[in-house]
């Protein structure tokens, strides 16, 4: 079970203790029935509630009011504010999803530039029936991780199970694939037609909503929107500490990307990290790979674009970069989405896997 559902069953607990209602108080939670005898402890679940709507920045600044884990000193300000494990939004990232898994809400978030990022609503979720943190196929267990939403399946195509209609994810992803967790299937997916409402620990690993809601997302997002799962409740900061906390990475990419023009071999492969996967290549596989192409060019150019920046949900330590490429040699031209996942650690920045997105 969550730890937050845990600690919010927690007080309730040590009060009944002495009369011995305890466990009679945790099989109610289970039942979904303590919400009504606690009101200020509200468990999410889809369709329990209507999705809340923040009309403008200023309405979502003064939601965050002081009450959320470091979020005191925030009361009444309008300075831009972001995420604190979202570095860099491109401009062409308008909206990013972002699901806090314990407290049961998915966020849609707009990326306002220079006036910072907003959350526009909040649309209570239902996740997996044993929680969150996936490892293995078929462990009931909805994933914690940076994904990207593929096409969207309409009604026609799909069991009425699934509501109006699924956005399917890219579980696993390259960083799951390289902690070797296993599964599929993992869906953004609406109740069933005849049903108003899911348990909050009901699905076999999908986050579910509201069809309502659901119909409503096709406005804002499509394929290859960005969707964050992640285990902690949102924490925000002024949007200029985030600026400050992004050079070092932000010259370390830059850094890489002259060292390939320059066909530095050494210093270009110095990027990458020991234990570095494309996923079919090792460091040294890699290594090979890359000095054979670059020694068979006249000169290179690379440009990189629309660069994304989100801090690994489960690794603090670890940055997924996302970004569009424009690659020119004197004999071949590419130009599309890459991926990199960058990790700090006591040599600097490393890339620990690179591939396209």
């Amino acid at each position: 079970m969550p730890s937050a559902f845990l600690q919010r069953l927690a007080s309730p607990c040590r009060a009944l203790r002495r009369s011995g209602q305890c466990a009679t108080v945790a099989l109610m939670a289970s039942l979904s029935i303590l919400p009504s005898i606690f009101p200020t402890l509200t468990f999410a679940q889809a369709g329990s509630r209507p999705a809340q709507y923040f009309e403008s920045p200023q309405t979502f600044y003064h939601s965050l009011n002081g009450s959320a884990p470091g979020q005191s000193g925030m009361r009444g300000t309008m300075e831009p504010l972001a995420p604190v494990d979202v570095l860099e939004l491109a401009p062409s990232s308008r909206y990013l999803l972002w699901v806090e898994l314990e407290q049961g809400r998915l966020n849609v978030m707009e990326n306002l530039g220079d006036a910072g990022i907003v959350i526009r609503k909040r649309i209570p979720v239902s996740i997996g029936k044993q929680g969150i943190g996936k490892r293995t196929e078929g462990d009931k267990k909805t994933p914690i991780g940076i994904y990207r939403v593929q096409q969207f399946l309409q009604d026609n195509e799909l069991d009425d199970f699934y509501g109006i209609g699924a956005w399917p994810l890219d579980y696993p992803n390259a960083f799951d694939k390289l902690q070797s967790r296993t599964g599929h299937g993992i869906w953004l997916h609406g109740l069933p037609k005849a049903e108003e409402q899911r348990p909050f620990l009901t699905s076999e690993g999908c986050v579910i909503l509201d069809n309502i809601s659901l119909a409503a997302l096709t406005d804002e997002i499509g394929t290859g929107a960005t969707l964050v799962l992640s285990p902690r409740e949102l924490r925000w900061v002024p949007l200029g500490r985030q600026r400050q906390q992004l050079h070092s990475l932000q010259q370390a990419l830059a850094a890489w990307e002259s060292a390939w023009e320059s066909r530095n071999n050494d210093g270009y492969l110095a990027f990458y990290a020991d234990d570095f996967s494309d996923l079919t290549r090792n460091k040294a596989a890699w290594a090979l790979y890359k000095r054979t192409v670059n020694d068979s060019k006249r000169f290179i150019e690379v440009e990189v674009t629309d660069v994304n920046i989100i801090v690994e949900p489960e690794h603090q330590d670890v940055m997924n970069v996302t970004f569009r490429q424009r690659y020119v040699s004197d004999n071949f031209r590419w130009k599309g989405n890459k991926q990199q996942l960058w990790r700090w650690g006591d040599g600097g920045w490393k890339i620990i896997y690179e591939g396209d997105n």
